[in-house]
């Protein structure tokens, strides 16, 4: 996972890169190395590095002045950057807050720390740029890596798509603030129903589409039970007007009024007891239309198994 990551090493001494260079490369890293930090700053611009290792106290600019001009630039926000240095007073790291540094080497480092530390973050770092911000579920790269390891495991596994109703007109009445909290709703009865397989995976595609991961077995134990709890809770996102008439009115995609049914999920449900899986875009266009099988049931939570053999 960590491998062929790129790591940006800066420190004006030669033989102290050559070592660290060594250990990182025999980790199965690529390195670039940068004397000062001038250099590292215009190197970090042309490699575009995965992670920065700076010096402390090199020529040209200290670690601390790369670290400020690079995160003067949008792109670089989320680079981890860990700090090298032989001074060990709390006054250095003092003088870093508010920089947004990953963390801390005291030299001489122990090669082994190096690549531990590079590694876990690296690991943070994917995980919180792969995780939806609103949810906090992993988003669409580690949807595909669950799915491509269930393929490559040779296990029975299903996969449901889960897609709200009418969750584009609940939006344009009640606004994206309560859009949003419906979402974290949705999450928490997605994650809740799924417990029951202790070995399932919740993702969140993006809007209002959400994945699970899970045995056959559970799946469609699992889709009842989502549509159970969102049934049971939609009411609730309604004001009492629209709960005691059992409808909203809202503008449809041509701009007109029309009545809308309370949000519902749709749920299509891909597997591999009858028929193998051989890639995540097969899954994918399996799920999208299952899903819309499943949506045409307006104003009704259902779910529909792929029952085809071929």
């Amino acid at each position: 996972m960590e491998h062929n990551a790129k790591i940006l090493l800066a420190d004006d001494s030669p033989t102290l890169r050559f070592l660290v260079a060594e250990v990182l490369t025999e980790a199965g890293f690529t390195v670039v190395e940068a004397e000062d930090g001038q250099d590292a700053v215009e190197k970090t611009y042309k490699e575009n590095p995965d992670l920065l290792i700076l010096d402390y106290d090199m020529p040209r600019k200290t670690g601390f002045e790369v670290v400020r001009e690079i995160r003067s630039r949008t792109g670089y926000l989320h680079t981890p950057i860990i700090i090298f240095t032989a001074d060990t007073h709390k006054s250095t790291k003092m003088e870093g807050l508010g920089l947004d540094i990953d963390d801390y080497l005291n030299k001489p480092a122990d090669g082994d720390e190096i690549v531990a530390r590079v590694k876990l973050l690296l690991k943070r770092n994917k995980q919180k740029m792969d995780s939806n911000p609103l949810t906090r579920l992993p988003g669409n790269p580690s949807i595909q890596a669950r799915v491509e390891s269930e393929i490559a495991s040779g296990r029975q596994f299903a996969v449901l798509y889960c897609d709200l109703n009418n969750f584009k007109a609940y939006n344009d009445k009640y606004g994206f603030a309560a859009g949003d909290r419906v979402l974290v709703s949705v999450a928490g009865i997605i994650i809740q129903a799924s417990a029951q397989d202790n070995t399932s995976f919740v993702g969140h595609i993006g809007g209002d589409d959400f994945i699970v991961v899970c045995s056959f077995e559970k799946a469609q134990s699992i889709a009842q039970a989502i549509i159970q709890q969102l049934d049971a809770t939609a009411p609730s996102f309604y004001n009492e007007q629209d709960r005691a008439q059992g409808f909203m009115e809202s503008v449809n995609r041509k701009g007109e009024k029309e009545r809308f049914k309370f949000l519902s999920i749709g749920i299509g449900i891909v597997h591999n007891s009858q028929r193998p899986l051989t890639s995540f875009a097969m899954v994918s266009n399996i799920g999208s239309e299952l899903k819309c099988l499943a949506k045409q049931h307006e104003g009704l939570s259902y779910y529909v198994l792929d029952r085809r053999t071929a």
